[in-house]
């Protein structure tokens, strides 16, 4: 019996043919319709994810999608065919849980969204403590943050990255290491993680030109540290 289910999106069904007997083979119920509009209406708290396939989707509609992306109750994942280097960079600035391609092995496109899965799944019990750092609060329990007494909205992957940053302040934290630990796999997608900690920038800093929270490490990665001058 199907686990869960995943609705894929898309406008081109035959180009997603193969993802979808990934998912299926792995006991995932996989439900395709062919417009974005119609995805979004058919998807509710109790599914598991949606799969936006944007290799026909430029990106100044992607990016016009951001809303409709962030304000949904469930995981969002995008699929491209393209080859380019850098694509699908839009969809994951458009918040975005994770990048599917087909250029990746069946394998690691699985691990890929078990990952995300099990991310969303357990993102509620797994942490009941409220987190601080400087001027950022988190309520682990509700999921609500706080910067300077001002809330802040952020996807279940920006919120689960930040609670990491907050639970090993002042600590170096490469960006493979953080792949691992916040995606849960740990080759590949190093600019995914890149993309995320500048969403996360751009939602907590004062100026995200000039980050005075998140500090970048080089040569290593990142490193939370709210007291540094």
């Amino acid at each position: 019996m199907p686990v869960a289910r995943i609705t894929v999106v898309t406008e081109t069904p035959e180009t997603v043919g193969d993802l979808v007997a990934i998912l299926r083979e792995a006991h995932l119920e996989v439900q395709v319709v062919n417009d974005l509009r119609l995805g979004l209406a058919r998807t509710s708290p109790g599914d598991a994810a949606l799969v936006l396939d944007v290799s026909d989707i430029d990106e100044v509609a992607l990016s016009a999608l951001r809303h409709d992306i962030e304000g949904q109750p469930i995981p969002v994942l995008v699929f491209t065919t393209s080859t380019e280097a850098g694509a699908g960079s839009a969809a994951l600035d458009a918040g975005a849980a994770e990048l599917l391609a087909t250029t990746m092995p069946a394998q690691e496109v699985l691990a890929r969204v078990l990952a995300v899965l099990r991310r969303h799944r357990g993102l509620p019990e797994r942490d009941a403590s409220v987190l601080r750092g400087g001027p950022v609060v988190v309520d682990g329990r509700t999921g609500r943050v706080e910067v300077d007494g001002r809330a802040v909205v952020l996807t279940a992957l920006e919120l689960k990255l930040l609670s990491y940053f907050l639970r090993h302040p002042d600590e170096p934290l490469a960006r493979a290491h953080l792949l691992d630990v916040v995606w849960g796999y740990s080759v590949g997608g190093l600019d995914t993680v890149t993309v995320h900690v500048r969403r996360l920038r751009e939602k907590i800093e004062a100026d995200p030109s000039r980050p005075a929270l998140i500090h970048t490490v080089w040569g290593v990665g990142y490193r939370f540290s709210p007291d540094l001058p």
